[in-house]
């Protein structure tokens, strides 16, 4: 499951990418596409920050955060969440995943405060681990990028000494048929192996449960969407003098199509800074520097 969910937010980052590559065709495109797989399946040393805000219906409902490290085999991995309370404060909830040469560590502060626990997975030397579904899916993404093209003006490129900034801005009648189907069909992916949800409730309307009766806003998203639809997108990305990839910035305007038929508005609002190529370093895992302890050591009996 955990490694389900960090391979949902790298194929999220290819997303972005992919929509983008099948947007226009040109080398500018390519470069892009490129630095994004590059990031992704060869650098082994990188920082990572993200936030997203998501909203429905113009209500914010919850705010992610992501700090990732990756040092060689080592990396830190922190993903933490805000839920708006009707009451005006926020939940936080979230995770710490920790990789070294000794093991595999877990930390959830929501659930059992001040302890840890070791994982199963494999360490890996790169953000994400290459497979053949994913070579697949780059092979793909770099066939749909040679093919398909835009209006003019959804796109444009500022070179400086440093590198360069590119912005893409189009509308849902702007996306090629083809590049719609693949970005509702990865939602749909993304969705049920994220989340391990039913994603297509139109085909079984009678197993479906009302919006309002889920318990969050994600949940009820994730199971009971049955088509997403692009309404907007405005993304800059920002290349430094290498062709690395430095960021990716900006909005896009969803529609949930929910199983009853019923439509409602998914904005995010998405913010990632790459950093620290080939200097990024993670510390081996300290419980006293965490002030944590193995989750069989913890003591869940009453005060006195």
């Amino acid at each position: 499951m955990l490694r389900s969910k960090l391979t949902a937010f790298a194929l999220t980052a290819i997303l972005c990418l992919l929509c983008a590559s099948a947007a226009l065709a040109d080398e500018t495109i390519g470069e892009l596409w490129n630095s994004g797989c590059e990031l992704l399946f060869n650098t082994t040393n990188v920082t990572v920050d993200g936030e997203a805000r998501f909203s429905l219906d113009g209500s914010e409902f919850k705010t992610a955060y992501l700090h990732y490290v990756q040092d060689g085999y080592c990396s830190f991995y922190g993903w933490k969440l805000l839920t708006p309370w009707p009451d005006g404060s926020e939940r936080e909830s979230g995770w710490t995943i920790i990789a070294d040469d000794e093991g595999y560590y877990f930390i959830m502060e929501a659930f059992y405060p001040g302890t840890y626990r070791v994982g199963s997975d494999n360490c890996q030397n790169t953000l994400l681990r290459r497979s053949v579904e994913l070579d697949a899916l780059t092979d793909l993404g770099g066939i749909i990028a040679g093919e398909l093209k835009l209006p003019e003006g959804t796109m444009t490129v500022n070179e400086q000494d440093t590198g360069k900034t590119v912005r893409i801005a189009l509308k849902n009648e702007q996306l090629p048929n083809l590049a719609a189907s693949a970005l509702n069909l990865a939602a749909g992916f993304l969705s049920d192996r994220w989340f391990s949800y039913g994603y297509d409730r139109s085909n079984h309307p009678d197993d479906g449960v009302y919006f309002e009766n889920y318990v969050t806003v994600t949940e009820a998203l994730t199971d009971g969407t049955a088509k997403w639809l692009l309404n907007d997108m405005d993304i800059e990305f920002t290349l430094d003098g290498q062709g690395r990839l430095t960021g990716v910035s900006g909005k896009i305007g969803a529609q949930s199509v929910f199983w009853d038929g019923a439509i409602r508005s998914v904005d995010v609002q998405l913010n990632l800074a790459i950093t620290d190529y080939g200097t990024s370093e993670v510390k081996p895992f300290d419980p006293a520097e965490y002030n944590v302890v193995r989750v069989s050591d913890y003591d869940i009996s009453p005060e006195d």
